[in-house]
């Protein structure tokens, strides 16, 4: 296996130039920089701000840089990601994004795996999305062994010793969740259901917030059940309905995975449509339609382009020697009010 490497006149700007920007002293930019403790949150930001800014400024004369994307997840997700990836290649100048998708019902990851191996090593770096699997992670230390810088985007798999992870904290997004449905239902209507599907740690993260946030805020709200689907918007209606032929109907639906249009069409089936407290992630065009129609109240999500942005430019920073740790991206929350694409 043979990794190529970014070419061309353009440099990552030098530790003095960012400290003089940031004004701030070439060690604390050094510290930054190699990510060591020792640095206030302030300044730390301030100095990455100044990285970023010098980094933009001379966009123009960055040498091209090719970047394979390998993403697993439902349909819409997926074709959410793909919007994403037109804009970075539009936006980002040199950069060159090759994707390969595959919906999480259809995925062999032992297929995956040997792909993301073999194509991803003909690029300068690799962004992932992928679910928690040996075969996956295998294939990504074998990137890393020879020195690919590999980015997990939206879901983490720390097991792979992959370069890095840009996303948002999923936890904090898990406790997001909990405390808008805590707040949104009475005390006598306290029953919730989570829907999941494959092992994304992304859900399991989320998961967790969602049950720490009631245990400490809401401990009068009880979690009845878990349904497993596996995305596909036919499969979580099918789940859903054999559930509600056989318990209580919930007074909230927290679905932690994709398919948002199968809960909607169980609940539309069920007749319980806008009388059930359902919050979801990730703003699609189907998750904002089902914000306008009033199926469902929330939808806790992030800036698709924008991650996949900063994941391109922390690889290209990577390949200039800077190892700093991306912050974490900001979550949005979005109602039928605020869910414009």
């Amino acid at each position: 296996m043979t990794i190529r490497r970014a070419s061309g006149t353009w440099k990552g700007p030098t530790v003095r130039e960012i400290a003089e920007l940031a004004n701030v002293g070439p060690a604390t930019v050094d510290r930054v920089l190699n990510n060591r403790h020792g640095v206030r949150e302030k300044t730390r930001q301030r100095v990455l701000g100044a990285l970023d800014k010098l980094s933009q400024e001379r966009s123009e004369i960055e040498s091209p840089l090719s970047v394979r994307l390998f993403c697993e997840s439902g349909e819409t997700f997926n074709a959410a990601m793909a919007a994403a990836a037109a804009e970075v290649n539009r936006s980002v100048p040199g950069a060159s994004i090759e994707a390969h998708y595959v919906t999480t019902s259809q995925l062999e990851p032992g297929v995956f795996g040997r792909r993301i191996e073999h194509d991803g090593s003909e690029a300068d770096g690799v962004v992932v999305v992928a679910r928690e699997h040996p075969a996956i992670n295998r294939a990504i230390r074998k990137l890393r062994s020879v020195g690919m810088p590999v980015v997990c985007l939206t879901t983490d798999l720390p097991s792979s010793r992959r370069s890095t992870y840009v996303g948002n904290d999923q936890y904090a997004a898990g406790s997001v969740a909990a405390l808008l449905i805590g707040n949104g239902l009475p005390k006598e209507r306290n029953n919730i259901l989570i829907v999941m599907s494959v092992p994304f740690r992304c859900q399991q993260e989320r998961e967790m917030g969602f049950r720490r946030v009631l245990r400490s805020d809401f401990p009068y709200l009880k979690i009845e059940e878990r349904v497993i689907s596996d995305d596909r918007p036919e499969t979580t209606c099918e789940q859903l309905i054999r559930f509600f032929e056989t318990n209580d109907h919930p007074a909230a639906i927290y679905n932690v995975a994709g398919a948002n249009r199968g809960v909607a069409k169980a609940l539309e089936t069920v007749g319980k449509a806008g009388k059930t407290v359902f919050v979801g992630h990730e703003l699609t065009n189907n998750s904002r339609a089902l914000l306008e129609s009033g199926v469902m109240d929330y939808v806790i999500s992030h800036d698709f382009a924008g991650e996949l942005t900063a994941a391109v430019r922390w690889i290209r920073d990577n390949l200039n020697g800077a190892t700093a740790e991306p912050p974490h991206s900001q979550i949005l929350v979005h109602t039928r009010y605020n869910c414009g694409l």
